[in-house]
Order: C-alpha cells, then structure tokens, then sequence
C-alpha cells in the first residue's frame, strides 16, 4: 500500500552564527510496509520501490510558522511520486528579532545587492543535506536531484519566488506560492509600490486567497495604502511573471485566508489575529489539488501518476474566483 512516511535531518548554514546556524528538516517520502520484522523494530519503512527516483519539493515556511503545518501537502504529494522537504530554522535576521524563518538575506534584497546572489540562505545546506541523503540511508538513490522545486508561504513564498534562478540554482524546475507576491520592502530602500522581477524561464504557480487579511493589512511595507486581499498577488503576476507559453498561472481562490495553506493553523504564533475568518474547507482542498496538478504537470513525474489530481483548468468547478494562464 502507498503512504507518506518521513526521516529527520539536520544541516548547518555556515553564514549564520551559533545557536541560530542550525536547521532541522523532515523529508516526507513515498513508502511501502511490508511488515517486516526490521520495520516493526526500528520504525523505518523502506522507500517504496516501484516508484523512480523522485523530484524533490523544498517548501520554505512563513515566519513564524510552524513548518508541521505543511505537512498535509507533504503526505499529498509523496504518493504522486515527489519528495518534500520542510524545515524549521531559527534566526536573529534582525538585531533583537529572533524569529522562526525561512532564512533570509536581507542585504541581497536591497535595490544595490537585488539579483546578484541568493536571498534563500538555508538553499545550499538543504541541497548539500539532500546529496548526502541520496548516498546513504533510506532515500539512497531514490532523489531525482536534477528535478528540484521551490514552494512556500507568505514570506517563504516570496523568497521562492525570488530565488528560482536556473543561474544560482541548476536544478530548478518549478515555483509555487501562497499568499506571497514579490513587492519591494520600502524599508530597504525600494521606492513606492515597486514590483520586483521574478525569473522568466521557471514556470509559476501563484496562489493567493479572496479573505487574507495579512497580505491586505501589510501593503504599506511595500508604499501601497489601498490594497484588496489579493492587489500584490495579481501585480507580481502581471508585472513581475512573464508570458511562458501558459505554463504559469494564477489561482484566486474564494473562502481562502493567509493561513488556508497550514493545517491545523497554530494560533499560538503568526498573525493569524490579523487575518479574516474563513469557515469553508474547500479553499484548503482547492489549494492541495492546484499544488499537485502543477507540479506532477511540471516535473514530469511517472506517466501513471500523472492523473493523481485534477487538471488545472478543471479547478473552475470549485470556489475559484480566478484562473489565468500567460
């Protein structure tokens, strides 16, 4: 039988300084019981063999997010044949703020550093952790490391978006995001309502709720003072994601807040407070099934799975205000 099963690792980020320089990840892979007495002793479950090597999603979280909240797209994706990495680092990216992150540079994302190196800190220490991982252990050989998306949420969106360069990254496929657009930070110098270029030659999935009130009540970060739920979403996608053949597309889903992505929603952190309520589930599932049709789509996952979810145009038939390709 298919399920979703996972192993801890760690790795260290070399530019950042003790106690906040290590990441502990989970890496949800498709497995297969047999019942064996190894199993039942040890609580490992072999990869699942007829299965190919898989590509790998890394999912950057929001800040202050518990990354187990990712874990229901995790357990979606593995029987569709893709790997997902979720992490929880902790870092002090502002003096004084020490705050659960996706790892961000700062400096890279100022208007002189902007496009000449990474923004993502924690990307090279996950992809070393991986190559070590597919040598060795459980996912020995079962990685499809030449096949790598990014995805994330709210922040870890933006820092998806921001770092998918074929340039800094050989191995890159695909981006999604939730919740996330790629405005300018005003605090870091970037005039009024500056929209930052994401790469053209990786195809986009961006997803955005009708009811997120975070992404609405912190425009002003960006020199924006009246802006709808989903304003920084469809600009980044109309300005900043470039025409590639339809293959990037933009989701609004209706009864979807900021944190429709995360279940369960963990109200002890984040800015849920701040968010609008949302009482239908189906944006959540809407969520999952465009997720998982994009990226089977796109990293060309085994020709038997590929009907695991449902085509995105279909999705018209759900709470889906819009879906546009370019």
């Amino acid at each position: 039988m298919y399920m979703t099963r996972c192993i801890f690792d760690a790795f260290k980020v070399d530019t950042l300084s003790p106690p906040y320089d290590t990441g502990i990840a989970r890496v949800y892979y498709p497995a297969r019981y047999s019942g064996s007495l190894q199993e039942q002793s040890t609580g490992t479950i072999p990869f699942d063999d007829r299965v190919p090597p898989c590509p790998v999603v890394i999912l950057f979280q929001g800040i202050n997010t518990d990354p187990s909240s990712y874990r229901w797209l995790a357990e979606l994706l593995a029987p569709a044949g893709i790997v997902t990495v979720t992490y929880q680092l902790v870092a002090q990216e502002i003096p004084g703020a020490v705050a659960a992150t996706p790892g961000i540079d700062l400096q890279a994302l100022t208007p002189d550093q902007f496009g000449k190196h990474p923004s993502a800190i924690a990307v090279p220490a996950i992809l070393s952790m991986l190559a070590r991982l597919n040598g060795n252990g459980v996912l020995a050989g079962n990685l499809d490391l030449d096949r790598i998306a990014f995805g994330g949420h709210s922040a870890g969106g933006t820092m998806a978006l921001l770092n998918a360069d074929q340039g800094w990254f050989p191995a890159i496929r695909a981006v999604f995001a939730y919740g996330a657009h790629t405005a300018g930070s005003t605090a870091l110098g970037w005039p009024d309502e500056t929209i930052l270029p994401v790469n053209p030659e990786i195809p986009v999935l961006l997803i955005g709720g009708l009811q997120d009130g975070c992404v609405a009540q912190s425009a002003h970060r960006y020199g924006v003072y009246t802006a709808s739920a989903t304003a920084l979403v469809e600009q980044t996608f109309d300005h900043a994601v470039a025409e590639n053949n339809g293959r990037n597309t933009l989701l609004l889903v209706d009864n979807a807040n900021h944190f429709s992505i995360c279940s369960p929603e963990d109200r002890t952190c984040g800015r849920g407070y701040i968010d609008e309520t949302v009482s239908s589930t189906e944006g959540h599932k809407v969520i999952g099934q465009a997720i998982g049709s994009f990226l089977t789509r796109v990293l060309c996952v085994p020709e038997e799975l590929q009907h695991t979810f449902p085509e995105l145009d279909t999705l018209h038939q759900t709470p889906v205000d819009t879906l546009r390709h370019k």
